[in-house]
């Protein structure tokens, strides 16, 4: 299925939203089991390493990414590149089996998770922002 390029930052927006809440999910049950104060700073700290450090750098890549893509409809995948979607595959492969194996615990995964899903989270937000201005120029 094809779609015209600027559509991809809604697809963009909407994957990583969707893992944000996922994500989160995670981290706050977790957090309920294994509670201490220390979580809430820590989880604020991990928000803010991978929000302003990581995510917002790879929002600003992905668009320029879309920006640059030439051919007005495209697969509806390409809103990420290859390597991308490697490192996505990697972390995702190595966050379930960390979990599952029982190699990291609550106390860890609660405020990780929680950090990391709400950055995911707010970028995917960012990413479903980006749409209405590029749309407009799009149609101009």
């Amino acid at each position: 299925m094809k779609v015209s390029k600027y559509k991809l930052l809604l697809i963009a927006g909407a994957v990583w939203a969707a893992a944000g809440i996922s994500v989160v999910s995670i981290g706050l049950q977790a957090l309920f089991r294994s509670y201490v104060a220390l979580d809430v700073p820590l989880a604020a700290s991990v928000f803010a390493v991978f929000y302003f450090l990581v995510f917002s750098r790879l929002v600003s890549k992905h668009d320029r990414h879309i920006e640059g893509l030439m051919q007005p409809r495209l697969p509806f995948y390409r809103f990420f590149d290859v390597p991308s979607y490697a490192i996505m595959a990697v972390m995702m492969t190595g966050g379930i089996l960390l979990r599952t194996t029982g190699t990291v615990k609550d106390g860890f995964v609660g405020p990780f998770y929680t950090g990391l899903g709400l950055a995911l989270f707010l970028c995917g937000l960012r990413f479903l922002a980006l749409y209405p201005k590029k749309a407009a120029v799009e149609r101009a």
